[in-house]
């Protein structure tokens, strides 16, 4: 696994002013205050009834490139000066679905990124509803270097390729440093073109100056959401599709229907990158069972 892994990331720090510190509940302990602008609460502050939705989201990027930061400037409101933590705490916080203004309880897990926690970080995968890939824009060796550990313990995840210190991109030290080992900072079109390879969206971010940070949490709620929505909506379409006899089976057996479907979404003349697999189990007791699921096609 060390093998995936090249890290070599240089950060630099500096001042930054904080904003409303965001509700949380971490480990048993529970933040009292709430960040008007982040419209989260806690349990054991203001949330009265239970979350629509439970999603998980698992944050892998190399020790030092920022995801600890990311993580902390999303819960506290305020870039982390002085001490940074190796590994940020597992902590669970309660934003709201935009579109629909329900309530959405969010697990965010971080995870340490050098290799003497290699046998310790798959214990972070099972059950993740989305994973943010980080790299360092002032790092293009971190760009690429964790897909094959994501692709291998969590292939059919949602990714979200998450480009951090974006700030350093036109920082003229920056430049200079890399310049020295004939590198340049990691360019939007560089960090799109490899999101495209691995099947996920691309976004990025400045920790220090707080931009870019809420809208990569909102988007990651909406794609969370949105794959909760469709795997509820698949078993009312294919009963549907039954009940009006273009599927029909005989009864009496625990397990006589069987069902795949093969939906590969793409433009046309182009390449799908991804396949959607709907399998679905009828009784005699009309017990009906459905589950989604997809994989990504790798690019030849």
């Amino acid at each position: 696994m060390a093998a995936y892994q090249n890290r070599n990331s240089q950060y630099a720090t500096g001042s930054n002013e904080k904003r409303g510190q965001r509700t949380r509940s971490s480990e048993g302990t529970v933040s009292t205050t709430m960040s008007s602008s982040s419209g989260r609460e806690s349990a054991a502050t203001h949330v009265t009834e239970a979350p629509t939705y439970s999603k998980k989201i698992v944050v892998v990027g190399d020790g030092g490139c920022g995801k600890t930061c990311l993580l902390i400037s999303y819960s506290q409101g305020y870039f982390p000066e002085k001490y940074v933590p190796t590994v940020f705490e597992n902590y669970i916080t309660y934003p709201t679905h935009p579109p629909t203004g329900k309530t959405v309880e969010l697990a965010l897990w971080d995870t340490a990124g050098q290799e003497e926690y290699d046998r310790l970080r798959p214990l972070s995968y099972p059950e993740t509803d989305l994973i943010f890939v980080c790299f360092a824009i002032d790092c293009p060796n971190s760009l690429d270097n964790w897909y094959p550990e994501v692709l291998h313990f969590c292939p059919y995840t949602p990714l979200i390729l998450v480009g951090l210190k974006s700030d350093l991109r036109h920082k003229k030290s920056c430049i200079d440093m890399l310049k020295t080992q004939g590198l340049t900072p990691v360019t939007a079109e560089q960090g799109m073109a490899v999101a495209k390879k691995m099947g996920a969206q691309y976004m990025e971010c400045s920790s220090k100056e707080m931009r870019g940070v809420d809208e990569i949490f909102e988007q990651a709620i909406m794609t969370v959401v949105a794959n909760d929505r469709r795997n509820m909506e698949t078993p009312t379409a294919l009963a549907a599709s039954a009940g009006d006899g273009k599927t029909q089976a005989p009864v009496g057996s625990l397990e006589n229907l069987g069902m795949l479907i093969i939906s590969a979404p793409a433009a046309e003349g182009s390449t799908p990158s991804r396949v959607d697999l709907f399998l679905g189990v009828e009784s005699g007791l009309q017990m009906r069972v459905w589950t989604r699921t997809w994989m990504r096609i790798p690019k030849l």
